[in-house]
């Protein structure tokens, strides 16, 4: 598989893909799913007869691939036993098979849920409990499930040389303001603040992949080809990022007290962490030479050093501590694997957005089968984990 980028495959062709690679599945409808990740995937919503819900997916390109290969790694890692530890859904492979130029097309099973839009979560909502409970649970996950798969491990040296490579490199851009770097290199220059135990952590939690019901509890997560060992902050920092204070207060409450071992360093890397992400988006726009992302990206960190300077944004602090909440639930999985042939009895229809349901949703309105794919969170050009 190459980095060119196939031509999009129409959702009839997903779904005839789909039905021979579980053929005791009978589907009667299906819809694109719009992504945003540049064609990495191709990507479609099937609906059964019994109106259960499933994904078909095709990468598009080697580095897509590779990511989905890293993921179905991961999700055999949490097996059964870490997927009952988890206060929420993941999804399962189902099966798979292939298409007529050998690219891999998987098939899993839809979490239900809608994204986050942590702006507007309340500080003493159950829906920013239940987060920072999700999260926690994420963390006391046994390291075995990542070491046993040979997923990745950083410790707290590698961090913190990663995170001042890091720093060298938005430093060398000219474009962030003074105050930044010299806040960010203050915190790396405390080798205290990066004294703590790593932990299992998903690696790419955000609004997006951490999906609500109800507005009050995690229905899913989303994502996991980021699993690894790692710093438990890094996880946060969308929750920190949200400037929302109190539903990140909320969120940090809940986490702590569901979390053992959790170290007062936390709230500190976590920000740090999540201003970092103002300057990973420099960084990207820098290497791709869109000078609309570099534009945009100025203004967030010329912003974010005004609030600095004006003390509207202090100190980093410690987060406090509350009582725990809930309990996880059990989820199961079930992987299987066929051929391909072809089908066509199938009803065809297109979103713009990610489908999201409690219930079996109504019927679609039938429009044209161009297809877009589904959009995984994105990877800085700089992440080094």
């Amino acid at each position: 598989m190459s980095n060119l980028k196939y031509m999009a495959k129409s959702p009839l062709i997903l779904a005839a893909l789909a039905k021979d690679a579980v053929r005791h599945i009978d589907f009667v409808q299906v819809k694109s799913l719009n992504a945003g990740t540049d064609g990495a995937f191709d990507t479609a919503l099937l609906t059964a007869t019994t109106g259960e819900h499933y994904v078909v997916r095709i990468a598009n390109t080697q580095s897509a691939g590779t990511e989905q290969e890293v993921e179905l790694q991961a999700l055999r890692a949490l097996g059964s036993e870490g997927r009952a530890a988890l206060p929420f859904k993941i999804t399962s492979l189902i099966g798979e098979t292939k298409d007529d130029k050998g690219a891999r097309a998987l098939i899993f099973d839809f979490v239900y849920g809608s994204p986050i839009d942590v702006s507007s979560v309340s500080g003493d909502s159950e829906l920013a409990r239940n987060i920072g409970l999700a999260i926690a649970a994420i963390h006391n996950l046994p390291l075995a499930v990542v070491e046993n798969a040979h997923l990745p491990e950083f410790q707290p040296n590698d961090i913190l040389n990663a995170r001042i490579a890091e720093l060298d490199r938005f430093a060398a851009t000219g474009k962030v303001p003074s105050a930044l770097l010299s806040r960010w290199e203050a915190v790396l220059e405390d080798v205290n603040l990066f004294r703590f135990q790593p932990t299992v952590v998903h690696g790419a939690l955000n609004g997006d992949t951490v999906l609500e019901e109800d507005g009050r509890s995690v229905a899913g997560v989303l994502a996991w080809s980021s699993l690894k060992i790692s710093d438990p902050a890094e996880d946060l920092a969308w929750i920190l990022g949200s400037e929302n204070d109190p539903f990140a207060d909320a969120v940090l409450a809940s986490y702590v007290a569901n979390r053992s071992g959790s170290d007062n360093a936390l709230r500190q890397r976590a920000v740090l962490y999540s201003e970092y992400e103002r300057a990973r988006w420099l960084m990207h726009g820098v290497n791709k030479g869109d000078q609309s992302i570099i534009d945009d990206a100025v203004q967030m960190l010329n912003t974010l050093a005004e609030d600095v300077e004006s003390g509207a944004i202090g100190r980093l602090t410690a987060a406090p501590i509350a009582v725990p909440i809930s309990q996880p639930i059990v989820e199961e999985s079930f992987q299987s694997f066929v051929t391909v042939e072809s089908d066509e009895e199938f009803e065809i229809i297109e979103v713009n957005e990610t489908f999201v349901a409690e219930e079996a949703p109504e019927e679609f309105e039938i429009v044209d089968d161009k297809t877009r794919p589904i959009e995984l969170p994105e990877k800085s050009d700089n992440e080094l984990f």
